[in-house]
Parts: structure tokens; sequence; C-alpha cells
């Protein structure tokens, strides 16, 4: 005792602290708009409202509605949920808490809850606030299905994530925003109304929506004044905004590269193939293998141009991308019917025609005792398509049965997908053997000039093919059946 008033009379003084401790969450300086996300079409309506629950929401609450919790973004890596979820808290003018799921999950018990309550009561400190939790998944799994240690954390973790999602400690102006591109893998409880209110699925952007996408990412580049941001959209089917920024920051790199001044389409479409395929292997190779993989490439366009949904055939090539195919034939298809099941019998039969094409190609031109394994990654595609379109109900014999006890079928099934592989592979044989002077010729100038656009191959198609007519749509039928009624009608009013 002595010893310490001793230390009190000399004037010394516990040190406190002069600055509050520094937001772990908090992203400062959050200038995203809506502007600088393209793209999004009709779900910009859905956060532009999720705005006005910032900038109006004692409107709202004054009229008896319940202003939203939770909104879960879905959709594929990529789409820009992370951008979007930043957007909302800069167009409302509000914090923004950002997380990863992953930095909930400790192996001890207990770490990862009391972060999610300091993450909140961080929010709620500084509310108005949007809370954002990329990849949900990584802590909202189904609970139960971890044991040990590792099992209960995450459990812990979950449990302490619903109770503040479910307003017992007060939601006051925080909204929680979350990602995932695995929804089908959350908790019950973690989804259900209460907690997350609204989830919102978030697309591949559609042609208008890859233009949009393009052109905010060119906004600060110098682009040339006639770059073509459809054509470059047209060859990029099926991309994500992630995609097509990288795109564009390829094209820049090539034209540095050049040591022009201006990044043109065709920088922009080298970039998209680049994206998609891989760079080009340069790799000598000799004219006996680039005409075999000429030929193989020239034979599955020569077929697809055949049929209705595979005729839109944008280029063809035989220049190597390293670590993948040696060429390809890039087909324009509706990726809402590839993509959502709706094909028909006839398209998956046209496509199996279609794969098996390289294999008929390789027996025409060099004989049965000559054939090699260039064509088998396409006859592999082609068996298990057979298989598929059996197990589907959509063959002859009508094996449409559950996967459960197809398998104690599997003969049967594998006797029916061999009968269609065979009845496409005439099928095959036979248009090639019609179009031999269009394959020559396809041919020859895939060796030449190792590319093909789509107007180069049309081209020798109206000189050298021989196509097989359409079948008729149903409008034509509809015109067809008219035109005959209005015969019969003319008729009958004469007589």
């Amino acid at each position: 005792m002595k010893m310490a008033a001793q230390f009190m009379k000399s004037g010394a003084r516990v040190r406190r602290a002069q600055r509050a401790k520094r937001s772990e969450y908090l992203e400062r300086d959050v200038d995203v708009k809506f502007t600088d996300v393209a793209g999004l079409g009709k779900i910009r309506l859905e956060l532009e409202e999720i705005v006005k629950f910032f900038t109006h929401g004692e409107i709202y609450r004054r009229r008896g509605v319940k202003i939203p919790g939770g909104i879960l973004l879905c959709g594929p890596p990529g789409v820009g949920k992370t951008l979007l979820a930043k957007a909302v808290a800069g167009e409302a003018g509000v914090n923004f808490f950002s997380i990863s799921a992953s930095q909930f999950v400790e192996i001890y018990v207990g770490v990862g809850a009391s972060r999610v309550r300091a993450l909140y009561q961080e929010a709620r400190e500084n509310a108005p606030s949007v809370v954002f939790i990329d990849e949900l998944d990584a802590v909202g799994r189904e609970r139960g299905l971890i044991k040990g240690s590792g099992g209960q954390e995450r459990d812990a973790t979950l449990n302490q994530l619903l109770v503040c999602l479910d307003g017992f400690e007060g939601r006051g102006n925080v909204i929680t925003i979350a990602s995932t591109n695995r929804p089908d893998i959350l908790d019950a409880a973690l989804v259900r109304p209460g907690r997350f209110d609204r989830k919102i699925f978030i697309p591949k952007p559609g042609l208008i929506g890859r233009v949009e996408i393009l052109k905010v990412h060119a906004r600060k580049k110098p682009m040339a004044h006639d770059v073509d941001y459809v054509a470059v959209a047209g060859m990029t089917e099926g991309m994500v905004g992630a995609e097509l920024a990288n795109i564009v920051e390829v094209a820049a790199i090539n034209m540095m590269r050049e040591g022009r001044t201006e990044i043109t389409t065709d920088d922009l479409l080298q970039s998209a193939q680049i994206e998609e395929r891989g760079m080009l292997d340069k790799k000598d190779r000799s004219p006996e293998i680039w005409k075999q993989v000429a030929i193989n490439e020239a034979a599955m366009a020569v077929v697809a141009v055949n049929f209705q949904d595979l005729k839109n055939i944008e280029f063809i090539t035989i220049a190597p991308r390293a670590g993948r195919e040696l060429g390809y034939v890039r087909v324009k298809m509706d990726y809402i019917k590839l993509e959502q099941g709706f094909l028909s019998r006839q398209s998956i039969l046209d496509h199996i025609t279609v794969q098996l094409a390289p294999r008929a190609a390789d027996e025409i031109w060099y004989g049965e005792g000559q054939l090699s394994t260039i064509w088998a990654e396409a006859a592999d595609i082609a068996r298990s398509a057979a298989r598929a379109l059996v197990i589907g109900g959509l063959s002859d014999s009508n094996y449409g049965v559950p996967i459960s006890w197809a398998t104690d079928r599997i003969n049967d099934i594998d006797t029916e997908a061999l009968r269609i592989l065979n009845m496409c592979y005439e099928r095959t044989k036979k248009i090639l053997e019609q179009n031999r002077k269009l394959m020559d010729a396809v041919v020859d100038a895939l060796v030449e000039k190792r590319s093909m656009n789509k107007q180069e191959f049309m081209n020798l198609v109206e000189l050298h093919g021989c196509i097989e007519p359409s079948p008729p749509s149903i409008l034509d039928i509809r015109a067809s059946k008219r035109a005959q009624m209005q015969s019969m009608i003319a008729q009958g009013s004469s007589s």
C-alpha cells in the first residue's frame, strides 16, 4: 500500500487510448454505383428497391411494410454478386461491412460465433449499414453433416448467424446481403423467410447484357471509334462479367505488346478466343497432321451445316491451343434450349451425327486400316449422348425409366444406344459422300489459312455444297394449310 501511495504521489497516470479501435470489417470509400454494373436487366428493379429501404425506410414502416433483414444473391461464379452488393451500399450511401464466410470457420469452438457477434455489433453501431457475407455456403451448409470439433464449431457459428438474422438482437437499419453459387446445400433454417426474406437469382448475361458489360469495362481504355461490341458479344455466348472484363484487359495488353494506341475489334475477338480456348500453340507440325486435323474439323462443319439447330457456324480453325484440342468448330446455339433442357429428340440425334463426323471422315479418306484416335473424344461424347437419349425415354424402344433401376437393364440400354449410333453413323457417311467436293474445298482452305470465318465457309457451301432441305417449321405448315383452305373455299364458291 505504501508503494502504491508513493506511485500516485509521483503524478503518474495510466495512459488511455486516444482513438477508438479501427473497425475490422468496415470497407471505406465504397464508390460503386449501378452505372458501374451492367447487364442486370429487370434485376436492377429489385436492387433499387433495396436501396429505397434505406433512403425511404420510414415510409415503408408507416404503411406496415416489413423491411427484409436478409437478401440472398444466387448465381454462377463471376456474374458480379459482390459488385452488386457494393453498388447497393454505394447508391444508398450507407456503410459497407464485408466478410467471407470462411473467416467465421475455426477449429476452436466459439471463435466463429464471437466473430459473427462482433460483425453485427459493429454494423449496428455504424447503422445504417449493409453486411455482406461472401460465399455463404462455407458456413451455411446443412448442420450435423461434419463430425468432431470442426463440425461443432461450424454448427455453433451457424446458430449464432441465425440468431443475428432472426432479429433477437435487433435489426435496426442493418440489412444482410449474402452471396452463394450453391444455394441447394444451404441449411433450411438459414434460407427460410424471416432470415433471408428475398432470394435474387442472377443469371449469365444475354447478348444485350454482354454488350453493356463490355462497354462498361471499356470506358477507361483507348478504344477505336469503330469497335463492334455486338460482334464481340456474339462470340462470348455463355460468358459472365468477370470473363468479359478479362477479355478487355487481354485486348489492352495485346495493344501494348504491338505498340498501338487503340484497341480494335480484332484485339477483342482474339482475346475472346484466348478466354474460351487458351493461348495459341505455335509449335510447328507436319503437313500430314495439318491435313488430318483439317479433315476432322471440316467434316464436323459440313455435317453440322445440314441441321437447323447447328447450321449457324461462326468459324472453323485448326490453329491449336495450348493444352487443348488441335482445332475446333464454333457453332452458335440457342443457349436457352441447351442449358434449360429444351432440346428435341431430333436435335439430340443431329448432335450425335455431328460428333461422329470425324470418325466417318477418317474412314472415308484413309480407309478402315488407317484409322487413328484423333476422333476418340468426339466419339465418346456421341456415346454418352446416345445413352442419355435412351435413358430419357426418347428412343424407339422407350426406355424412359428412373436411373435407380435402369442399371438392371444396362445391356438393353447399351444395345439400343449402339443401334442409334449406327443409324447416325450411316447418316453421317451419306452426308460426307454427297459433299465430297465441299470437303476438299474446306480442307484445302484450312490447310492454307489455318482458319475460316462464317462468310468464307458459307461461300464454299453455296459453290460446292449439297445440303439436305430443312424440315418445315410450324409457321410453314400453318401457312400451307391456310393456302389449301383458301383454295378449297375459292373452288367451292366458283362451283
